[in-house]
């Protein structure tokens, strides 16, 4: 009884290490059987079929692809005018209202660009309304959490200076409208702000449904107003204040000017050595005239498209 106890147990670990070895060996026999299965997660059996470079033979061309001098010039030379006038260009005479009607306040959300679009379209309302614009105040961004001001990105002196001759432009409110803050128009409805702005806007909107506000209390609260006013059908000198406020006016605070002229240094003299230290390198590699040439670079473009950012702000327990 013993014996045969011994022989069946000896037969059964030798099926099964035989079918350990088979299940080990059957994706090199029959690899097509598990193709689905490597694509899928990244197991064990993943390693028999990891993933080949659809793309290795362009990348190699490109790599190697040498690109004439008169075309790496041509790439960074400044663009034919084809006959295009810049639409920022200053009639020389100040169209300045002699009296303001009052102040508006704009709160921007969104991103950089969106907030840049805003600002612009916040100089465009204050001069159809003959009024004072408040520094527009940027909110924290949701996503990123970026708290900067408009002063920690934009050159405000500059700004206030450029379009002295369009808007009247305060810093912050005087004392006796220091109640109107952003604090003030979260806790409550508030008479003095304007949260039904419809998308694009037009300047008759405006002056039916804010001028009205700013002759009866001095001060008007534009809250949310990204694309909040038109892009088409408006007077062509307001048009034309667009333009100057972002080709003229919007200028970054020095020290963002100078990353952004040492990258585009970098883009178009890669340095034939990078120094240890990179602060090093990013404040003494303008001036250096050891340049090995226009190099090669790619430019990507992060997009943060609705989808993308629900899954960026849920609350991690959701996951």
């Amino acid at each position: 009884m013993k014996l045969l106890y011994n022989n069946h147990h000896q037969n059964r670990t030798q099926r099964m290490a035989f079918a350990g070895l088979f299940v080990i060996l059957l994706p090199i026999f029959v690899p097509n059987l598990f193709e689905p299965l490597g694509r899928a997660s990244p197991t064990m059996l993943s390693e028999w079929n990891a993933p080949k470079p659809r793309h290795s033979s362009l990348l190699k061309i490109a790599l190697h692809r040498q690109i004439p001098t008169e075309q790496q010039s041509e790439l960074w030379s400044p663009l034919v005018s084809q006959g295009w006038r810049p639409c920022a260009e200053s009639t020389g005479t100040s169209s300045l209202p002699k009296k303001s009607r009052g102040y508006v306040q704009v709160f921007l959300d969104g991103g950089l660009n969106q907030q840049r679009m805003g600002i612009c379209d916040a100089v465009a309302v204050a001069k159809i309304l003959n009024a004072t614009l408040v520094l527009p105040h940027l909110e924290v961004n949701p996503v990123w959490r970026d708290s900067s001001s408009f002063a920690d990105i934009f050159d405000v002196d500059h700004f206030i200076s450029s379009l002295r001759d369009e808007i009247s432009i305060v810093k912050e409110l005087p004392s006796e409208y220091s109640w109107s803050s952003r604090e003030y128009y979260a806790t409550g409805i508030r008479d003095t702000r304007i949260k039904t702005a419809p998308v694009h806007a037009s300047a008759n909107w405006y002056l039916e449904n804010v001028l009205p506000i700013l002759q009866s209390y001095g001060i008007a609260a534009i809250a949310p107003f990204s694309h909040r006013l038109a892009f088409d059908n408006l007077p062509t000198n307001i048009q034309h204040l667009r333009c100057k406020v972002n080709f003229q006016a919007l200028v970054f605070v020095p020290h963002i000017r100078k990353l952004g002229e040492t990258i585009v240094h970098l883009l178009r003299h890669p340095p034939g050595k990078l120094q240890a230290s990179g602060t090093e390198f990013h404040k003494g590699r303008i001036g250096d005239s050891e340049v090995t040439g226009a190099g090669k670079f790619t430019v990507l473009h992060l997009r943060f498209d609705k989808p993308v950012i629900l899954v960026a702000v849920k609350p991690k327990n959701w996951l």
